[in-house]
Formats: C-alpha cells, sequence, structure tokens
C-alpha cells in the first residue's frame, strides 16, 4: 500500500558550479550558473525547425546564435549537453538542416574539448563560418524511466516522490544501495536521504 512509497532525495557533487539567485546565495537550482564563483556563458540552446524548444534534438544555439563545427567533437557534444542539463550525446552533425538558420548569426567556434566537461573546453566567438556548417545535437538522460516529483506531481530537481514509469514505487527489500543507484542512474553522484510512506527521512549511513 502507499505508506510504503519511496521518497527520496538525490544529490550532485557540482565540482566547482553553484547556483545562486539574485541575492548571491543558494538558489536551489535556479538562478545565476557559477563555476569556482565566476559566471559561465552557458546559453546553450537546442531548437526545432520552428525556432522552438528541440527537448534535446536539433539545431544547437548558443545566445541566439548558430555553433560551428571547428574542432567540434564527441568531447564538445557531450560537455555541452551535460552543460544543459542531459546525462549524455546521442549524436550530432553538421549541415543547412533548417530554413531558420539562414536567418541567425554564427555566434561560437572552435568549441574544443579535451574531456566531457564544459571546464575542459575553449571556444571563440570569432568565427569564419558558413551555415552549412552549424551543429545540430541530440542530447538525452538515462533516467532509466524513474522521476523524482513534488507534492504537485511536477519535477521535484531530485527531491520527492519517486516514480518508475509513472508509478510509485514500494520499500521492499529498498536500502541505502537502492537509492545510490537509482540516483546515479538518473544523472545525480549520490543520495542524500530517503524515506517511505511519511516517515522522517532516512539519512545515509
Amino acid at each position: 500500500n502507499h505508506n510504503e512509497d519511496i521518497h527520496l532525495i538525490c544529490v550532485s557533487e557540482a565540482g566547482g558550479f553553484t547556483i545562486v539567485n539574485e541575492a548571491g546565495e543558494d538558489g536551489q537550482g535556479r538562478g545565476l550558473l557559477l563555476y569556482n564563483g565566476q559566471t559561465v556563458c552557458d546559453g546553450f540552446t537546442i531548437v526545432n525547425e520552428s525556432g522552438e524548444d528541440g527537448q534535446g534534438r536539433g539545431l544547437l544555439l548558443y545566445n541566439g546564435q548558430t555553433v560551428c563545427d571547428d574542432y567540434f567533437s564527441d568531447n564538445s557534444a557531450m560537455a555541452i549537453c551535460r552543460l544543459m542539463g542531459y546525462d549524455e550525446f546521442d549524436s550530432w552533425t553538421n549541415g543547412q538542416l533548417f530554413d531558420i538558420q539562414a536567418n541567425l548569426e554564427i555566434g561560437l567556434d572552435d568549441v574544443d574539448c579535451s574531456a566531457g566537461s564544459w571546464a575542459s573546453c575553449t571556444s571563440t566567438t570569432s568565427q569564419n563560418c558558413d551555415h552549412n556548417e552549424d551543429i545540430h545535437l541530440i542530447c538525452v538522460s538515462e533516467a532509466g524511466g524513474f522521476t523524482i516529483v513534488n507534492e504537485a506531481g511536477e519535477d521535484g530537481q531530485g527531491r520527492g516522490l519517486l516514480l518508475y514509469n509513472g508509478q510509485t514505487v514500494c520499500d521492499d527489500y529498498f536500502s541505502d544501495n537502492s537509492a545510490m543507484a537509482i540516483c546515479r542512474l538518473m544523472g545525480y553522484d549520490e543520495f542524500d536521504s530517503w524515506t517511505n510512506g511519511q516517515s522522517e527521512l532516512r539519512a545515509r549511513s
């Protein structure tokens, strides 16, 4: 029964990344992204043929402008997808595939990454490209059917009721190892605590 439903808090070790509000305090996952206290140029979006949110699939933009393929690699794709909150990239290509590209400026070039994190990348806003070099990218999350929702049934940002394919998860045989495995599958580094039913959160042992 539902007094055995699992509630879970997952956390990430941001490795220098923090998000702050207008007062410079912890933004609880919303606000300005900083890396080691400095602002990050993280203006990446992915749009569809209509220029709307592509849900991780489509034309890569940087501050509303296209990204050139010079020095772009699998590492670049992985770093950008992770910076946007996805777990990894599925694929990328270049070309003038959407009509909207002709109306856009090219805003970023030479995205050269030595690893799959944005901290390893260099880039420039100077470019010598045309739109047949624009990057199209597919980012994916490997949540394995798991989601965490808040009281309103919306994205809980890693805190709340654990669901599997939209249904609750029972606590039978659930353990710290289960919590850790599910949090990592959802892209977090570890779990903070978990509980069942209405009891208090069970902290990591």
